[in-house]
């Protein structure tokens, strides 16, 4: 009786040791099959995805380091802003946060070009300077991207009582690569500004 016993546990055993066993071979092709579905699809330029009332499609880019023309546009606009238009509460701010965006040559080149009295510009002559983008000439099709940027600026002298008592407008131009990189808190348009270089303002 008693071995009767055991041979029954012993059999049940077996089985539920070749079911476990089936159980986890069907998982892990399961899991592979996944894997390469998943890896197959990663690599399509479009993966459509059925819903029970529509179609969905997702087009391949490269994820975070894609960027649009606009937003290209909008960092020129933002660059140009934060390197040439000022008042005496924010250029510094201006200036730490306009060659944070850039790499180390492009920023000792823009800061050399800022005149050593701009300190006293802004804060003893009460200097306001402001900036017009005229022109871009994009070229996204390279990377990294290349602009030129054709600028006005116009510097303001304010008296007390914010009477203008002086002003001058100046053109230029600005020649840069845009080097897509991970988005950031400060940096969220996710560019780096390499081989920056001065130009003469274009002729009107």
């Amino acid at each position: 009786m008693f071995l009767n016993h055991a041979r029954y546990l012993s059999l049940l055993m077996r089985r539920l040791y070749g079911v476990l066993l089936l159980v986890l071979v069907l998982n892990a092709a399961l899991a592979l099959f996944f894997a390469v579905q998943w890896y197959k699809a990663s690599n399509l330029d479009n993966v459509y995805l059925l819903a029970p009332d529509q179609t969905l499609v997702a087009e391949k880019t490269d994820g975070s380091l894609a960027r649009s023309e606009y937003e290209i546009r909008a960092f020129a606009t933002l660059f140009l802003e934060k390197a040439f238009a000022h008042n005496e509460y924010n250029w510094e701010e201006n200036l730490t946060q306009v060659t944070d965006w850039m790499d180390h040559a492009s920023a000792k080149l823009f800061l050399s070009k800022m005149d050593e009295n701009i300190e006293a510009l802004y804060k003893e002559r009460n200097a306001i300077s402001t900036v017009k983008l005229e022109e871009i000439e994009l070229g996204t099709s390279t990377r990294p991207f290349e602009l030129l940027l054709y600028y006005k600026t116009r510097l303001q002298f304010a008296a007390t009582g914010e009477d203008v008592y002086e002003q001058a407008e100046v053109g230029g131009g600005i020649y840069l690569q845009l080097f897509p990189m991970l988005r950031s808190g400060s940096n969220p348009f996710g560019l780096q500004v390499r081989a920056l270089k001065f130009i003469k303002a274009k002729e009107a």
